[in-house]
């Protein structure tokens, strides 16, 4: 017989299966696998395989930045794609995303409780409407306002992780190990995401020292990439200034310059 769980709000709620529950993280995490493997190479490649170059465009680190250059544009695209999935996911009150709502919570939380109950101590209904009521905005509310607990992540890829570390690394037996989980898996999102950030500024920093010292060379990179990485690789900060009654017009850069010509001649290809 199914088992009914009482969910935020005074609703009751059917506990899905353990199955259900599988699925949907499965394929939750499935979504992201893409974008977290793709920010976790970049996270490996800056803390070894990357060379570093310095602000300032000085020539003599154009070796380093020949390098970096050879290894890293052609996936500019692929990285800034990772970026802006995973942004999404570290911060869904930003960025328009899906949110965990009651079902999803009640579906992965059920996964946890294999082996717990009254044996170990846990009534499980009971720690299963607890963790589901965490994500009742009331509750974040709530938290915010008298600081006794932090919010937690209202995207659903973050729970989905936090429960694949508890299963993977404790006994569940509490809601407080479910929030901490949430908060480390956000924080693991927050720095991938970062990770992603600082990879395109260095290829960026690459492409601007390579383009003012060494411009064959440059050339050379783009005339076998598509218009998504010249797209990528434009700095919008170099665009120029049409200007108006305030402001005097400022031309755009000219690597910006070049870079949209590159552009505009890949689409009409």
């Amino acid at each position: 017989m199914s088992e009914l769980i009482r969910i935020p709000g005074g609703g009751v709620a059917v506990r899905p299966t353990k199955k259900a529950g599988h699925a949907l993280i499965a394929a939750t995490l499935d979504a992201v696998h893409p974008p977290l493997s793709v920010a976790g190479q970049c996270r490996n490649e800056l803390r070894g395989e990357l060379e570093r170059v310095r602000d300032g465009l000085h020539r003599y680190d154009l070796p380093a930045a020949k390098a970096n250059h050879a290894k890293m544009l052609q996936r500019a695209a692929l990285v800034r794609q990772a970026h802006v999935a995973l942004l999404a996911v570290a911060y869904p009150h930003i960025v328009r995303t899906p949110t965990i709502t009651p079902e999803i919570a009640l579906a992965m939380v059920g996964v946890l409780f294999r082996g717990v109950g009254r044996a170990k101590g846990v009534e499980a209904n009971a720690l299963t409407a607890s963790c589901v009521a965490m994500f009742d905005p009331r509750s974040d509310l709530v938290g915010a306002a008298t600081e006794l607990w932090t919010p937690v992540s209202t995207h659903p890829v973050v729970l989905a992780l936090a429960v694949q570390k508890l299963q993977f690394n404790t006994i569940f037996t509490s809601t407080a190990e479910l929030r901490t989980a949430m908060q480390e898996a956000r924080s693991s999102v927050v720095w991938l995401v970062q990770a992603t950030e600082r990879w395109l500024d260095l290829l960026r920093t690459s492409d601007r020292l390579l383009f003012e010292h060494d411009r064959a060379a440059w050339d050379l990179a783009y005339s076998n990439v598509g218009a998504d990485v010249v797209l990528t690789m434009q700095d919008p900060d170099e665009a120029g200034y049409e200007g108006d009654d305030e402001c005097a017009p400022e031309p755009a850069a000219p690597r910006w310059t070049a870079l949209e010509a590159i552009r505009l001649a890949r689409l009409s290809e």
